[in-house]
């Protein structure tokens, strides 16, 4: 692999719905010379250099040993959840509805017979209530 190959794969954009952005970290992220002590500018790019290579060829090594595993993995369980969701949650939630809506009409009219008559009664014998408030004093006896 040549330098230009490198650089083209690690410019590419490969999440273009932003998902990983966080785990984009760069040299300056993680090492921050203070300019009191800074080292020379050759051997800064050099060290650069290196902490970008380790970066991806250890991505590289690790994605060549898991990621075949582990995508293989992913797909079973998000197959899985996907047929669940499908066939599985979608159904039964639709079909508790159609109880549930009945069972609603039957407790709409529970509360329109029972409670609210009551509610209508003891709000009518709370509103004569009248409160007259009057400022006294109160003197000692």
């Amino acid at each position: 692999m040549d330098v230009d190959t490198i650089q083209k794969a690690v410019n590419e954009d490969r999440d273009p719905d932003k998902n990983n952005d966080f785990v984009k970290v760069g040299y300056s992220d993680v090492i921050c010379e203070p300019t009191a002590i800074a080292i020379p500018e050759r051997l800064h790019q050099f060290i650069k250099t290196i902490y970008g290579s380790t970066i991806c060829v250890t991505y590289w090594l690790l994605t060549i040993v898991f990621g075949g595993f582990l995508s293989f993995i992913y797909g079973l369980l998000f197959g899985v959840l996907n047929f669940s969701m499908i066939w599985v949650a979608t159904p039964i939630t639709r079909a508790s509805f159609i109880p549930m809506r009945l069972a609603g009409k039957i407790w709409l009219n529970i509360i329109e017979c029972v409670f609210d008559p009551w509610h209508d009664s003891i709000g009518r014998i709370f509103s004569r209530i009248k409160i007259n408030f009057k400022n006294t004093t109160i003197q000692h006896v």
